[in-house]
């Protein structure tokens, strides 16, 4: 198999010498001994290379038929020194056919290192080695002495503390799943909370093994081999070459074990014409020219959907699903990263789901009942300034004009069709409208005057590309057009048999499935205090698919028209817009997301979603409806991946 060429200069090289602790589990009969003494201790050491570093609109996975590990047509990113420290390493032993654990080796002493090599020693008992020879050769001697190795760089509490206790059932230790619980102001909870460093990021980023293409050790045969190897200094090499010894040939391990870090990063940059945060959005004719009347500035961007558990070691296959999947198997172009939560996301509906225990910063809230997005579930939402992330520390790539966001967890889904928005990670941005010169005196007044108050601000009408102020607009608008009776018939109704009339003396549409019905009932009869018909008047005015906008303020007594853009992460860009190919949206470990909002085509979703004639809606697909921004995403090993986002 072709070997893909990891770069040294972008790589530490980690030599360390372990001696691994011995497990409770089938090949042992002894019990734990987690710190033989010297007349039990036998040495191995092991070489790990640490990830490698490195722009389309959007990145493909691009990985060689012939490659062993996955990469993006982006590149990749060096990261920062903190990506890339190790301060602990576990080294896993394993059978070849079963991957039934053999023996685990613990660094618990500070690690010496030197220039781009980290060194380490553990001990192993060599009781712990005599019951694997004796259940799997004979007389001490293996008939096969091929094993798996695998690797862990900066083990979390919870990875290290399963493999210690000797109480714990380690039959299924590559099954191991860790989880992270993340509150909306950053805090991080449980036992896996360090994986990417914590809070301040330098308590080491957990990093596995990368491909299964280095997995692969020999062994000595015979076990009184090891009586060369009974001190540090005649440490058994895991990663090059073993002398020849009178019982033994010659074992050859060449070669180091390549780690990935656990996590992904998201970047984002300004991509705005001026590198204000402001697009030209909506747009009317002047004579000859065209002006914009509405910008949208982008003011907050929020993180949706972070999974809250990932498998320890990756691993793909054919289906996205974990039955027959290959354990740091090679991401290609038309498989699929394994997710710990694959079967449920690939119900065909997602009622049943269970947003609440699979992510952080759940898309929707079901508090009222039913699932929506409301205040409670922006609340629940990561939220941050967008003028704090361009703030932030630049990145290590090309011309460094991304700014780093913050880490994730992997998050893939099974099967293209089953990519959905409930269950996808993804992003919202939140844009306040601003009324340029050269809009209607009236709009400027509404939209730059706003108090903030939804009751007492007008509502605004969006119809297609038409902007309307108060509901007497759009009534006036299709009276005076009603040669456009598709129009006319969306505002009055089919039905309807009055002499509409606009004005003073208006004359309402007397169609009770039309809005005008419905507005007339709320604001005249009702005096706009009647709930019920306001109600009936949204749902009649959706349905005839007017978008509405209500004003409000925000916590930091921000008053405006808002509204939100929803994107979700691409990862594996197929080209094909309206078709969805494997994993083309998803989050997987150890690759950089380079975001950058580089056009807006629309006003977004309104902040209240029964205004909204189009709601996000968890079952929906991630490609399909109305596209509202261009969002550039640049995906790396830190594998970057580029995603200009137009919206």
């Amino acid at each position: 198999m072709k070997k893909r060429f990891w770069s040294n200069f972008f790589m530490g090289i980690l030599a360390i010498g372990l001696i691994a602790g011995c497990s409770n589990d089938e090949w042992e009969e002894g019990g734990n001994t987690p710190n033989p003494d010297s007349e039990d201790a036998v040495y191995m050491n092991v070489q790990v290379q640490l990830p490698v570093a490195g722009a389309g609109t959007r990145s493909e996975t691009n990985t060689p038929g012939d490659g062993d590990y996955g990469t993006s047509t982006d590149g990749t990113e060096v990261g920062k020194d903190y990506e890339n420290e190790v301060k602990r390493v576990l080294l896993v032993l394993a059978d070849k056919a079963t991957n039934k654990l053999i023996a685990f080796g613990l660094d618990t002493e500070d690690l010496t290192i030197s220039n781009t090599t980290v060194k380490s020693t553990h001990k192993i008992s060599k009781t712990t080695l005599a019951s694997y020879y004796e259940k799997k050769g004979k007389n001490g001697v293996l008939e096969d002495n091929q094993i798996n190795v695998y690797v862990f760089c900066n083990p979390t509490k919870g990875l290290t503390d399963f493999f210690v206790d000797g109480r714990n059932d380690k039959s299924d230790w590559m099954n191991k799943i860790a989880e992270i619980n993340e509150t909306p102001n950053g805090d991080l909870s449980g036992q896996d909370a360090l994986a990417w460093g914590g809070k301040d990021y330098k308590g080491g980023f957990l990093m596995s093994t990368a491909s299964d293409a280095d997995v692969s050790k020999r062994i000595p045969k015979d076990l009184k081999t090891w009586d060369a190897h009974t001190s540090s200094a005649k440490a058994f090499n895991l990663s090059g070459k073993n002398n020849a010894s009178s019982t033994d040939t010659e074992i050859n391990n060449g070669g180091s074990i390549r780690v990935e870090r656990a996590v992904a990063r998201f970047d984002f940059k300004d991509g705005s014409k001026n590198r204000d945060q402001k697009y030209d959005v909506v747009t009317e004719n002047k004579g000859e020219s065209t002006v914009t009347t509405i910008q949208i500035e982008l003011q907050k961007m929020g993180l949706v959907n972070m999974s809250k558990h990932f498998y320890f070691l990756r691993r793909v296959s054919a289906d996205g699903l974990n039955d027959n999947s290959t354990l740091c198997g090679v991401e290609m172009a038309n498989n699929y990263v394994v997710d710990t939560d694959a079967q449920a996301k690939s119900a065909d509906n997602l009622g049943s789901f269970d947003f609440g225990g699979s992510f952080n910063f759940c898309l929707g809230s079901s508090s009222s009942g039913a699932w929506a997005i409301d205040k409670v579930a922006r609340e629940q939402w990561y939220n941050v300034s967008i003028s704090d992330v361009i703030k932030g520390d630049n990145d290590e790539w090309r011309d460094k004009n991304y700014h780093i966001w913050r880490y994730v967890t992997e998050n893939t889904i099974p099967k293209a069709d089953s990519q959905r928005n409930g269950i996808t990670t993804g992003f919202v941005f939140k844009g306040k409208m601003v009324a340029t010169t050269d809009a209607s005196a009236d709009l400027q007044k509404v939209i730059n005057e706003a108090t903030g108050d939804p009751d007492e601000d007008p509502i605004l009408y969006v119809y297609g590309s038409h902007m309307f102020v108060r509901w007497s607009e759009v009534r006036a608008y299709a009276i005076e057009n009603k040669t456009d009776h598709i129009f006319y018939e969306t505002v009055f109704g089919k039905k309807n048999t009055a002499e509409v009339v606009a004005g003073s003396n208006a004359v309402y549409s007397n169609d009770d499935t039309s809005p005008d019905y419905w507005w007339d009932k709320w604001y005249n009869e009702g005096k706009h205090a009647d709930a019920d018909a306001l109600k009936k008047f949204k749902k009649a005015a959706t349905g005839a698919e007017f978008t509405l906008y209500q004003s409000s303020i925000d916590s930091e007594n921000n008053k405006g028209y808002f509204c939100y853009y929803y994107y979700w992460n691409r990862h594996n860009n197929n080209g094909n817009d309206g078709v969805m190919g494997p994993m083309e949206f998803a989050v997987v470990r150890n690759n950089v997301y380079k975001l950058a909002v580089t056009g807006i085509k629309q006003l977004g979703h309104p902040r209240v979603t029964e205004n909204d004639p189009d709601p996000v809606d968890p079952n929906k697909p991630d490609e399909e409806g109305d596209v509202y921004i261009t969002l550039a995403v640049e995906v790396l090993p830190w594998t970057v991946r580029v995603n200009n986002i137009e919206f």
